[in-house]
């Protein structure tokens, strides 16, 4: 029950733009404008949440972030430096490829597809932060007691869907204008993106160890532990518990 109005926030988020799209007729321009908006909405949002949970728990993670992924390591900074520079950034360019892509399609004769309708864009934006704050208000009841990792998951979490967004501003303008797929891209990107947000919600399945019918097939899988003997391999149920621990 406590993941119930996450959930329905999840929910409610994704129809906005469903809505708009497949019922209120917005151009491809607004709803991607709206799915823009809830990116650069989102991260701040997140950031408050970050800023909350660094002051109330203190931690190493806060101050001297270092990410997992060893790729983007770097100089020592704090998690919410770290976490707004990338969302940021990404945003910022995903506003510059909207605007741009919208500007040359309209030029070249596709304005009806791609157009900026301000009315509907407002409608949309304004329900999409009416949603994320009531999500915010919401969150900050469990804040306080929360680990610097289920911030860290959430932030991830905010990052991939950024990512998600960015691309089908690339290939979502293309299908539009150049293929006539824009139902079809869209009503697949909306489930898509619906299923993506609702998953992050939900609790992941993680256990201890591996169901044993899975440790039978894999111990069967040939070449798994290259390099050593095969008296020494190591099993998969070892091979889960010891991943799980690092």
């Amino acid at each position: 029950m406590k993941r119930l109005p996450q959930l329905l926030s999840a929910l409610g988020l994704n129809a906005v733009p469903a809505v708009g799209w497949f019922v209120g007729s917005w151009s491809a321009g607004t709803t991607l404008g709206v799915y823009w908006f809830e990116n650069v909405a989102a991260s701040l949002f997140i950031a408050a949440r970050i800023a909350l949970h660094r002051k109330w728990n203190p931690c190493r993670g806060h101050t001297y972030y270092q990410p997992r992924d060893k790729e983007r390591r770097g100089a020592k900074r704090s998690f919410l430096e770290y976490f707004l520079t990338i969302s940021l950034v990404f945003s910022g360019a995903h506003g510059f490829f909207l605007a741009m892509i919208i500007f040359v399609l309209t030029a070249n004769g596709h304005g009806a597809e791609v157009g900026l309708n301000l009315h509907e864009l407002a409608i949309g934006c304004g329900l999409v932060m009416t949603m994320l704050a009531a999500d915010f208000t919401f969150d900050l009841r469990g804040l306080r007691t929360q680990p610097f990792a289920s911030i860290e998951r959430m932030a991830d979490a905010n990052l991939g869907r950024v990512v998600v967004v960015h691309l089908s501003l690339i290939f979502g303008m293309a299908a539009v204008a150049f293929t006539g797929a824009n139902t079809a891209f869209f009503g697949v990107f909306i489930g898509l993106k619906t299923m993506a947000d609702l998953a992050a919600r939900l609790p992941q399945w993680n256990p201890d160890k591996p169901p044993a019918w899975l440790c039978r097939i894999m111990d069967r899988v040939p070449n798994t532990q290259s390099g050593k003997a095969k008296d020494k391999r190591q099993t998969f149920e070892e091979f889960w518990i010891a991943d799980r621990a690092d």
